[in-house]
């Protein structure tokens, strides 16, 4: 291959690498809780020659098939009540849809439209689905057998599908206090987390302990769901006596 071919070559190359193109970055599937609201982490990518034409005037649209079910610049002709938590400025089309119910079970894919040249239809998709129970929390470690005086941390687990209402996690029994946070799974979909630490003790020996998520849904009623559950097997720390 001759030198100045090479070098066409490798500058189509960078010269791809520089433009961009255009992808969404959703997750591929994503479970709902029936009456509950669903948040639909986003983020595009685009020809870098129409970074500039990312204004005020762009919205987000997301689509079955050709129906428009969301529209942010106009929410009275959508037919979910939504909200677009993202800044398209910032290439962060995140968005909650609310009160989802099982007919609103779908394959979405997102458009991007903006009063200029900037206007695409992205191939990507989110297949929604719907339970009418909650996932069960995930509880770990999954046994505990160790000796008293012991410092112990339990995690609880549980799927946070739509941001502004994460679930509530419980202990029983109480144990102490806990700590809170969502965490980030690899597709950006959230997962809300409760760590109780705790010194085991003869009082703990014996005891079932599990964890419970309690949803909120967006007609004031609640469904929860329990982990499964771990029996303490605390053992004692015999102290020798000494010898005279």
């Amino acid at each position: 291959m001759s030198a100045a071919l090479t070098l066409l070559l490798i500058g189509s190359l960078l010269q791809g690498a520089l433009c961009g193109e255009f992808k969404a970055s959703i997750p591929k599937t994503i479970k709902v809780l029936k009456g509950s609201c669903v948040t639909i982490p986003c983020s595009f990518e685009i020809e870098d020659k129409y970074n500039a034409h990312l204004d005020n005037t762009c919205r987000a649209i997301w689509r079955i098939d050709q129906k428009t079910v969301f529209d942010s610049s106009n929410p009275q002709t959508s037919t979910i009540k939504r909200e677009l938590r993202g800044d398209l400025r910032r290439k962060d089309c995140t968005t909650t849809l609310n009160n989802m119910q099982p007919d609103n079970s779908n394959n979405y894919f997102f458009r991007l439209g903006c009063d200029n040249d900037l206007k695409y239809n992205f191939a990507d998709q989110i297949s929604i689905s719907f339970t009418d129970v909650p996932a069960r929390p995930t509880l770990t470690p999954s046994a505990l057998k160790v000796k008293e005086g012991t410092s112990v941390s339990l995690m609880c687990s549980a799927p946070a599908p739509c941001l502004s209402h994460p679930p509530t996690v419980t202990w029983t029994p109480h144990l102490g206090e806990s700590v809170e946070t969502l965490q980030e799974n690899q597709d950006k979909t959230k997962v809300k987390t409760s760590v109780v630490t705790f010194t085991a003790s003869q009082n703990h020996h014996g005891k079932t302990i599990s964890c419970t998520a309690s949803y909120n849904k967006q007609d004031g009623s609640t469904e929860s769901a329990v982990s499964t559950s771990l029996t303490a097997d605390i053992s004692c720390e015999f102290i020798y006596p000494h010898s005279s």
